[in-house]
């Protein structure tokens, strides 16, 4: 956990105009800056960042808060990742208030950059391998290329173990990161007569590497990876994300290729939104990893027999996490490294153009298997299919799919239907219960997330108070309940601050907003803040708090007076009596104002 004084640090060593001008154009109006929105479509600028409040908020999407709010959605990264990535950049090394942990991580970071660094020296800067630099230009990869993806080599002299303890890294450290291993013998390099891939994580660095012979030899696979550790675990990384990921949000869909060089070949020649899953099929967390960036997916494995088995797989993890799926099939033998490398870019493109619906794919690829005349074989093949349909969220994307095939199937629709409830009937009725239930839970997130809610004039003068004043903030403590405002972000916010608000925080909305991990909160603030039109002085603010805490109370009247003829009617004589002393009470201080 990063400490509160931390990130304020941060935060204070921080302009939020230069960090989003980094991303975006900024241009002078009045004492803010304005651009066009970088997370939704306008044309109209109504995008606007304050270096005085050190705050952003756009006035037609809704999304709002301080520099790290800004960085978890331009970045698509945690709020902790955030505070690390300024930190990074200010020279600043994260605390860990659970004790030594981030800083052992940020030595064996060290040692992987080093040992990167020494691959990439020892290909390209040595002259001893002109060979492996031929190999690679042949396979369609330049000096650029080379440069770009710090790809390198080393050979069978224990050389990077001999380079690295020449730099003091320890033995421990080495084996911690999986740089060498240990033999009955001795320490020894893992990776021997390899060319060298780096993989990074979404901030660039270097947390494993995938390895590669030249020629093949006996009992020696043709990839190797490093051993997982504290740093690297194979399933949680996309290879080339780093480089992509910008590109992915731009075109809003990603193409997902299994090896190195299937991302790499495409790449570099110009199809920037590709990455590669480091293996065959994808994981749950690499797919979390993708619905940062968008919510398209364009699988395009090897055309082989294992590459449509981990399509399969794929498809139905990629659906069953909301996902839309689509299936690129390559000519037979090859591979997208391969098809762009021998038939060019456009074919790989056409290929691409030509992408199948998931539902298409699968159905293809099963009815190989079976006799789609037959009974039996529609039954399989029916069975199969709707074990992917029913990973859909979507209700009617479900039921349409459903009626798709029983079309494919020569199947009526309602005999389809029931064989699904037959098989999960488990879950209900697909298209009644889960549908309202979904119907109402999307009704839910609109209401919550609108930033259209109302507010009162009232409302908005005493939230900017207690925004912007710490006076403002302990009188309203006292005398207001969260339940006095009328809209939920107002609630929400509220309550957020009485009831955690901060030991020791600068009452300023940059500090506010370094203290708010909730996307919601942020966002509902710095629109409060930005307002211009709020007005404010003691006059304004004194009048706006004594005209909610009356209504506020009045509210709690009418409440009261319901549960009064609930308990009458019920006969409840204790209940009714304590409610009775409760409502006097409270006009008690109504009258005492």
């Amino acid at each position: 956990m990063i400490p509160q004084s931390f990130i304020e640090e941060v935060q204070s060593r921080t302009d939020i105009a230069d960090i989003i001008g980094g991303y975006i154009d900024l241009k002078r109006a009045g004492r803010n800056f304005k651009a066009v929105c970088p997370f939704h479509s306008e044309k109209t600028p109504s995008f606007m960042v304050s270096s005085q409040k050190q705050i952003f908020h756009c006035f037609g999407c809704g999304e709002g808060g301080g520099v790290f709010q800004f960085l978890v959605l331009m970045e698509k990264i945690t709020f902790p990742e955030a505070v690390e990535m300024l930190a990074e950049k200010l020279g600043l090394t994260v605390p860990n208030e659970g004790g030594s942990n981030n800083k052992s991580k940020s030595v064996l970071y060290d040692v992987m950059t080093e040992g990167s660094n020494f691959f990439y020296n020892n290909l390209t800067a040595s002259k001893n391998y002109p060979n492996i630099i031929n190999y690679l230009n042949k396979r369609g990869i330049d000096n650029t290329t080379i440069t770009k993806f710090k790809l390198g080599y080393v050979d069978d002299n224990n050389i990077l173990l001999s380079y690295m303890r020449g730099k003091g890294v320890t033995l421990e450290n080495l084996e911690k990161v999986s740089l060498v291993i240990s033999k009955h013998n001795g320490f020894r390099d893992l990776f021997v007569n390899r060319i060298m891939f780096p993989i990074f994580d979404i901030r660039s660095r270097v947390v494993g590497f995938g390895a590669r012979t030249i020629k093949a030899e006996p009992n020696s696979p043709k990839y190797i990876n490093s051993i997982e550790n504290s740093l690297y675990s194979k399933r949680d990384h996309l290879f080339g994300l780093n480089f992509a990921k910008e590109d992915i949000s731009k075109e809003d869909s990603v193409i997902v290729v299994e090896g190195y060089l299937d991302m790499i070949i495409p790449y570099v020649n110009g199809i920037k939104n590709i990455v590669a899953s480091l293996g065959t099929a994808l994981t749950i967390e690499q797919t979390r990893l993708i619905k940062r960036y968008t919510s398209n997916v364009i699988l395009s494995y090897d055309s082989d027999e294992p590459g449509r088995k981990a399509t399969l797989r794929s498809i139905d993890l990629l659906v069953e996490n909301d996902l839309k799926v689509k299936v690129v099939e390559l000519p037979e033998g090859y591979d997208p490294d391969s098809l762009v490398i021998e038939k060019g870019k456009d074919c790989f493109l056409q290929r691409l153009n030509e992408k199948q619906d998931f539902f298409d794919y699968k159905l293809d690829s099963i009815k190989k298997n079976y006799d789609s005349k037959s009974i039996e074989g529609k039954s399989h093949i029916a069975k199969e299919m709707l074990t992917t349909i029913d990973k859909i969220s979507s209700e009617i994307e479900k039921y349409e799919y459903i009626r798709k095939l029983a079309s494919a199937l020569n199947v009526k629709d309602e005999i389809m239907i029931d064989e699904y409830k037959i098989l999960f009937s488990k879950k209900g009725s697909f298209y009644k219960k889960s549908y309202v239930s979904n119907l109402e839970n999307d009704s839910s997130k609109e209401r919550i997330n609108s930033i259209k809610e109302p507010l009162s004039v009232t409302e908005k003068v005493i939230l900017k108070s207690m925004l912007t004043n710490y006076n403002a903030f302990i009188v309203i403590k006292k005398n207001l309940k969260e339940e006095y405002f009328s809209s939920h972000l107002a609630r929400k916010t509220v309550e957020f601050f009485f009831n955690h608000y901060p030991e020791g925080l600068k009452h300023s909305p940059s500090d506010l907003l370094g203290a708010v991990k909730d996307k919601e909160i942020s966002s509902f603030i710095s629109r409060i803040i930005m307002d211009e039109d709020i007005f404010l002085d003691k006059d304004v603010f004194k009048q706006s708090l004594l005209k909610l805490c009356k209504k506020g109370v009045e509210k709690i009247k009418v409440g009261l007076k319901e549960q009064i003829r609930e308990a009458e009617g019920k006969g409840d004589k204790n209940k009714l009596k304590k409610l009775i002393m409760e409502f006097n009470r409270v006009n008690s201080e109504v009258r005492n104002g």
